[in-house]
């Protein structure tokens, strides 16, 4: 499985993407920065993006994404969400207010298809895709990816939810990654549960005792201003990403 960290911070800043993870050239998770960073020849080849939920920073550029496919005739697009993350794309983006609505545009399902995400496994291609509810905003999901047996977990924006540590806990040495989100340093702590994100010390709290074994735990939604601040703090054997990072698991 290869894993291209195309952006992955928590906020804009200048040299920073915010969150667009692209997995065997053809499946983006979150339209954060894609349309910024690849060329159209590299746009053309995603067949699939999975939505993690619908704040600013994960979906900006996914209406930049559909322009390039829209204009060179791509086929067989599929924009993966929950419901509700569906529902606010077509309510307040895709509304022929922010941009064109979909129906104006004149989108078959032969060329994008807006789709919610089943409970269960659900198959992209080559990998299986579980979206997993978490603690953020109505509608938000981690993604658990798995191919040939391997497999890799992307928490999205999440506050502190000891499902997903379980779940990450249960997949034994399968589980070959788990990036998760560490938005703020410890001494915003309040920051974070309010808004519902996590600091070093949560994530050292739910990977108690997987740090140790098989899995990479990577942090990553980290917000630029706190960059340093948040990496002295991260739990031993905790890795991070600022963007621009290729992974092969």
């Amino acid at each position: 499985m290869k894993i291209e960290i195309l952006g992955c911070s928590g906020s804009v800043w200048k040299g920073f993407n915010t969150t667009s993870i692209l997995i065997n050239g053809d499946t983006l998770i979150d339209a954060g920065s894609a349309a910024s960073v690849l060329d159209d020849e590299g746009l053309l080849k995603i067949k699939h993006i999975l939505l993690t939920h619908s704040h600013i920073d994960h979906i900006k550029e996914l209406p930049f994404i559909l322009d390039v496919l829209y204009c060179n005739n791509a086929r067989g697009v599929n924009i993966w969400g929950s419901k509700p993350t569906m529902d606010v794309l077509k309510a307040h983006v895709f509304n022929g207010l922010i941009w064109p609505e979909i129906e104006e545009l004149k989108m078959d399902a032969a060329i994008f298809r807006f789709e919610s995400v089943p409970l269960g496994w659900f198959g992209l291609g080559k990998a299986k895709i579980m979206a997993i509810e978490v603690e953020h905003i109505t509608g938000s999901v981690a993604y658990l990816v798995s191919e040939a047996g391997r497999h890799v977990l992307f928490s999205g924006d999440t506050g502190y939810t000891q499902d997903l540590f379980d779940l990450a806990a249960s997949l034994g040495d399968s589980l070959k990654a788990f990036f998760i989100e560490a938005s703020f340093p410890n001494r915003m702590r309040e920051v974070a549960e309010v808004s519902l994100h996590m600091t070093p010390n949560l994530i050292e709290k739910g990977t108690n005792g997987l740090v140790s074994g098989s899995p990479r735990v990577i942090a990553y939604h980290i917000k630029p201003r706190y960059l340093d601040e948040v990496i002295a703090e991260l739990p031993e054997g905790v890795e991070y990403i600022r963007g621009g990072e290729v992974f092969t698991l």
